[in-house]
């Protein structure tokens, strides 16, 4: 009877919570976490990718997820992914982007490479290129 309970609670916390990214953690440092909120990236008014940043094994990473719901939707993409470095903790704008990594062949997920970074102002970036229509961006929220 536990079981069944448990089994129900599991599958309607797949509907109350549809699409959501469960980022594991980023290749090579399994003590990573993330760090701040995720942002989302919007395609016609839907959530298309998530862009979340990590912090671990003395590096930042920024990572992309894309959405089954976009995903299965027919369009290709391309995504991009970086750690967005900010000169100071009252910067609007990123002075530079490091690790950035590039995938045109309709990625499900994208890390960056590691950033030496832990020391500066920085922001995951995310980019999705939609085929025959524009690029889309997001960053999250800045942390010093």
């Amino acid at each position: 009877m536990k079981r069944a309970i448990i089994t129900v609670a599991l599958v309607l916390l797949g509907f109350v919570f549809p699409g959501v990214a469960n980022a594991e953690t980023p290749p090579g440092c399994a003590s990573a976490g993330q760090i701040g909120a995720t942002a989302y990236i919007k395609f016609q008014g839907d959530n298309i990718a998530s862009v979340k940043q990590f912090a671990g094994c003395g590096s930042n990473w920024s990572y992309v997820y894309m959405w089954e719901s976009f995903r299965n939707s027919g369009h290709h993409w391309i995504t991009d992914t970086a750690v967005a470095v900010y000169s100071s903790a009252s910067d609007t704008t990123p002075d530079s982007h490091k690790g950035g990594k590039s995938n045109p062949y309709d990625p499900k997920e994208l890390w960056s490479s590691p950033t030496n970074t832990l020391s500066k102002c920085t922001a995951a970036y995310g980019l999705v290129s939609v085929a025959q229509d524009y690029s889309y961006n997001k960053y999250t929220g800045k942390r010093c």
